[in-house]
């Protein structure tokens, strides 16, 4: 069959008695022929499902085009319809100095409102007076104590001029939230030097008798007949000003300066102890230097090796200080444990004798330091 080019296709039209010239078993030729005639009909099937799917695919297509035309007139029906916008409001505070935003937990912070589409000016001044100063009251102070400015989302101050609707800027600045702040600054108070409360003591002296007035000071040009009708006032000698001489004063209420207390003596040799650290290995050595319960009893003297070998220059108290401080940083990173408050932790390498030279160490630091008086 293949040298007579006999395929698939020739097969389906020939007839059963050609057909038996080359396959004799009836029954082959009929698996055959159907074998050919099903083989033949998968690519029409093929076919057809393509078709179906792209007709299914240009009804889908149409569906979508008709859908995104629906949503474009409701999104655009929508924004005419929209008559409120949502913006954001601030409170920025100046002391007279800086100007700082105030956060929420002092009464400020950034609040999102609803307002009209056509609101100015006067309505964010208003809505953000009601969210900060509600009953007129902040924790800065009263309303009537400042002046209040309205600044828009660049810090340019709008006035009732140049404020546009809020739609508008909307339009304008083509973002998707807008943001007002609210600035308040204390008012600028006159100084009136009649209405000031201050006190003026007069004193007046006549023969053996002295008499002081308390007089507000826009009460000091009046009549003295009025204070005292028997005392016949003279300009030179029967009012004066300031401190009297020659009259004793209550001295009961008198500190007497004692001065500064004085150094103590400086410590005994055999009281005075000296101990070598190096700086690489503070926190050994001075858990070492303080195994010894005696060195409490005594004078510390701090040497200490630098990194290079060579002994520090410094002495006296404020080398002593420094140890310490270098010595509880160490303990701090490494004996203690906590995030907001920190605990000391046992270590398995820190054993009774460990712990108890760490509390001579406090211990000693406390009696040098805090107990001196002046620290």
């Amino acid at each position: 069959m293949e040298e007579q080019k006999i395929d698939s296709d020739v097969i389906v039209l020939m007839d059963d008695a050609t057909l038996a010239n080359y396959i004799p078993s009836y029954g082959d030729r009929i698996a055959l022929f159907n074998f050919c005639k099903s083989k033949k009909s998968l690519p029409k099937r093929k076919q057809g499902l393509l078709e179906k799917l792209r007709e299914k695919m240009k009804v889908r297509k149409e569906i979508t085009k008709e859908n995104a035309s629906h949503a474009d007139t409701r999104t655009t029906q929508n924004k005419k319809l929209k008559t409120t916008r949502n913006v954001e409001i601030g409170w920025i505070h100046s002391d007279g100095n800086i100007a700082k935003q105030v956060r929420a937990k002092q009464g400020g912070g950034t609040r999102k409102v609803q307002l009209a589409s056509n609101a100015g000016f006067k309505d964010i001044l208003e809505e953000g007076k009601k969210l900060f100063f509600p009953d007129g009251i902040s924790p800065k102070g009263s309303e009537s104590d400042f002046e209040f400015e309205v600044w828009d989302f660049k810090q340019n101050c709008l006035t009732d001029e140049n404020c546009l609707s809020i739609g508008t800027m909307y339009e304008t600045a083509r973002l998707t939230m807008l943001r007002f702040y609210v600035a308040t600054k204390p008012k600028e108070h006159d100084d009136d030097t009649s209405e000031t409360s201050e006190v003026i003591l007069v004193s007046a002296s006549g023969g053996s008798e002295i008499t002081t007035v308390e007089l507000q000071l826009g009460d000091v040009m009046v009549d003295f007949d009025g204070v005292q009708p028997a005392l016949e006032m003279s300009v030179i000698s029967e009012v004066t000003f300031g401190p009297h001489l020659g009259v004793e004063e209550d001295q009961e209420d008198t500190l007497i300066y004692e001065g500064f207390p004085m150094p103590t003596s400086p410590a005994h040799p055999d009281d005075v102890i000296t101990v070598t650290l190096h700086h690489a290995n503070t926190f050994h050595d001075m858990i070492t230097a303080f195994s010894d319960a005696e060195i409490l009893n005594k004078a510390l003297n701090v040497r200490r090796i630098l990194p290079d070998n060579k002994e520090e220059a410094g002495s006296g108290s404020g080398v002593l200080r420094d140890v310490l401080s270098c010595f509880w940083h160490e303990f701090y990173e490494r004996c203690t444990l906590g995030t907001t408050v920190k605990v000391p932790f046992l270590r398995h390498d820190f054993p009774a004798a460990t712990w108890k030279a760490i509390g001579r160490i406090l211990l000693k630091g406390y009696q040098d330091f805090c107990e001196q008086p002046g620290t």
